[in-house]
């Protein structure tokens, strides 16, 4: 295909045009149908006036002024004992005079804690390579944060929603598992589970994580996530957990902003904290959407709240009631998504981001607010892509002293054919932006990303996404140094990775080993760590599942390919896991042991004879692309059978020994005679679900063939 081209667009001050440069070249694709090359393409800045750039202000008398100067010497000064309770006692007072913000100190609580010592089989298992739920648990929400002072340091901890697989009001509740990590992300501990009270569902994709933490003593982990009443046909509203470590302590509620009523509908809550600057008196800010439903009409609303004492189990939480921006009628179901961060320059500033906005899908909004006080945010720019829409919008900063290096991830929607591709949006300083492509490319369509910025390393941080490739969803992710792509991994998933919710970003402190992601499939989450592999996009058919009349296999098959050394004895040098997409019959192969060089690809299935390409292929961390199928010679001695339009390697070596004989005909008519059924890797050859004469029909013809594997 072609690949998309990339063009440096000058930064002009007076039409505020943003940088967009390549970080990465990407893979081609088999499809002929491929992205037209980018001629110009610009991220804009442009003032607007609009309903979502009017922001509310609170107005303060003097008195009160002088309050809040008050908290911000209590907030500044790290040696003020149980400073968050006091400054809570203030802002209780600012409150009976001005009423602008309501604080709730008596949150109605809710689930129950079931300490890891108190369940029966305790689950321990590594997450790189085995699951840690069974299939009666689905995971459909997560998020992840590491600790970072104190002798526990780098400690992870993995908070998954795990779903029953039940609706309506009979259903079971859902559970909410927090595991960690003392090695580096090699194991995972489970601490705790949070039983669900009465029927309430997690809602999927929606969950965010924030750790409190001084140098020592107690550290508490803050968690907000979507859920949804009665079975999950209910309100969807947002929860609230606080869990303490080492001493294990928990407490659970829901966050109920003012005038609220059962018709709205709360959803994707976003959590920060300025912990990297404030160890003794932190804040917490949480941003929300909100679709206040009236009169059969929704509006998108986003509001926030703030914990101003988040040392406790059970943190009293001020709530700001009105939306931060004017709102306007319309909705396009839970997708509108609102982030929030914390950064530092002259001033404490906390930056949202909103994106998906129905009606204003081409522009993403940036508010600004002083965090160190009780306010709203004010309109900082609003971004356009050229009229393509962009939606979940992602922003992370690093949280330290005059560390203003900020990023923003985003889908942006190719020419808005439903074909979208990962950028990010950062600036050196907050006030100078610029764009540059993450993952551009038309094999797939990156969507669902996330970042998480390393606090007090400025420019630091790890983006995970998913990779829709054709009916799979692939996973990567990649390590930013000040504010740079520095490691890029395009697939680490050795399934088709098809999950609730999407992967989040982590990392490790293991010197030159920080990259890591958390990712799951239907039924299992796993953890990937390293910076480095190689990669080739592999299309291949096989005889007996390949339809010649649809030009498709009858599943997804998983392949495995072996990087062989060019020269005798052809040694392994890596093997790769991925299962073909049955429609395209490709997809791509990680080797994460592999060096870039030369070497001959051996590709291996249960019942396939093994084929070997016909030369040594160039391999590196840029993927290229290896066609099995259009052509007989692609296969070492031309070892292909012509089926259709495809070349197809052969089916029927179910004993795996290299040659297709009646040893092999022995067991494919033992199922058949004994009507075996369901999916069976070995004996039924087309993969439709029954061992029967036609693929006793393959097997034969192939033996009378004497078809069996031909290597160098």
């Amino acid at each position: 295909m072609l690949l998309k081209t990339f063009l440096t667009v000058i930064f002009i001050s007076c039409l505020l045009l943003l940088i967009i440069q390549p970080d990465i070249l990407t893979a081609q694709s088999f499809s002929p149908n491929s992205k037209i090359p980018v001629g110009s393409k610009s991220l804009t800045v442009v003032n607007r006036n609009d309903n979502l750039s009017q922001t509310p202000v609170i107005n303060y008398s003097e008195k009160e002024l002088k309050l809040i100067e008050e908290t911000e010497k209590i907030k500044a000064s790290e040696n003020f004992i149980n400073g968050g309770e006091s400054i809570l006692k203030i802002q209780t007072e600012i409150e009976s005079m001005n009423g602008s913000t309501f604080t709730n100190k008596n949150p109605e609580p809710f689930g129950t804690l079931i300490p890891a010592s108190r369940l029966n089989g305790r689950e321990t298992d590594n997450l790189v390579s085995t699951s840690i739920v069974n299939s009666n648990n689905v995971p459909v929400a997560k998020a992840f944060q590491i600790e970072q002072r104190g002798p526990t340091a780098g400690t992870q901890w993995l908070a998954i929603g795990f779903a029953n697989g039940d609706t309506g009001f009979f259903a079971l509740p859902d559970t909410l598992a927090i595991f960690n990590s003392t090695n580096h992300g090699v194991t995972f501990n489970l601490y705790a589970m949070i039983a669900f009270s009465e029927n309430n569902k997690f809602t999927f994709d929606d969950m965010d994580m924030e750790i409190i933490e001084n140098s020592s003593g107690e550290k508490y982990i803050h968690v907000v996530f979507g859920y949804q009443t009665n079975g999950g046909y209910g309100q969807r509203l947002i929860g609230y957990t606080v869990i303490r470590t080492p001493t294990l302590g928990y407490a659970g509620s829901t966050l109920i902003f003012p005038g609220y009523n059962s018709t709205s509908q709360y959803f994707q809550a976003r959590i920060t904290s300025d912990n990297a600057r404030f160890l003794a008196n932190p804040y917490i800010t949480i941003a929300i959407s909100q679709d206040s439903i009236a009169n059969n009409q929704s509006n998108i609303l986003t509001k926030m709240c703030k914990v101003l004492s988040p040392y406790t189990l059970t943190p009293a939480v001020t709530y700001l009631p009105q939306s931060i921006y004017n709102s306007v009628p319309g909705s396009n179901g839970y997708a509108v998504m609102t982030d929030v961060a914390n950064y530092h320059n002259s001033n404490d500033s906390l930056i949202f981001v909103l994106s998906n906005y129905p009606g204003y899908e081409t522009t993403v909004y940036i508010y600004k607010a002083a965090s160190n006080s009780i306010a709203y945010p004010v309109s900082a720019a609003v971004y356009s892509f050229d009229g393509d829409n962009m939606e979940y919008a992602r922003i992370a900063a690093s949280g330290g002293t005059n560390q203003t290096q900020i990023m923003i991830t985003v889908s942006v929607d190719y020419f808005n054919t439903g074909d979208f591709d990962l950028w990010s949006i950062k600036t050196p300083d907050a006030s100078y932006w610029f764009a540059s492509s993450i993952d551009y490319n038309g094999a797939y369509s990156s969507r669902y990303g996330d970042i998480l910025g390393k606090r007090n390393v400025n420019g630091s941080f790890n983006i995970a996404w998913k990779n829709l490739y054709y009916n799979m969803e692939n996973v990567g992710y990649a390590s930013v140094t000040n504010n740079q792509v520095s490691e890029y991994i395009l697939n680490v998933n050795t399934n088709f990775a098809n999950s609730y919710c999407s992967p989040k970003p982590a990392y490790r402190y293991v010197q030159n080993d920080s990259c890591q992601i958390i990712w799951s499939d239907f039924y299992s989450t796993y953890s990937t760590h390293g910076c480095e592999a190689t990669y080739v996009y592999i299309r291949a058919a096989i005889e007996g599942y390949y339809n010649e009349g649809t030009d498709e296999h009858s599943q997804y098959l998983p392949m495995y390919a072996e990087l062989r050394d060019q020269n005798p004895p052809y040694n392994i040098i890596d093997t790769g896991l991925a299962y073909l997409d049955y429609q395209n019959l490709s997809n791509v192969f990680t080797f994460p042991d592999a060096p870039a060089g030369n070497f001959y690809i051996a590709l291996k299935y249960y019942n396939t004879i093994e084929t070997w390409s016909s030369v040594p292929v160039s391999i590196s961390e840029i993927p290229v692309t290896y066609d099995f199928t259009d052509l007989q010679s692609k296969a070492y001695g031309d070892n292909m059978v012509l089926k259709g339009s495809k070349w197809c390697i052969y089916s029927g070596d179910v004993t795996q020994d290299g040659i297709i004989d009646i040893n092999d005909m022995e067991l494919v008519d033992n199922d058949v005679y004994n009507f075996i059924t369901g999916f069976s890797y070995l004996t039924d050859l087309n993969g439709d679900n029954l061992v029967d004469i036609t693929d006793f029909g393959i097997t034969d013809n192939n033996a009378l063939n004497f078809v069996s594997a031909v290597t160098p």
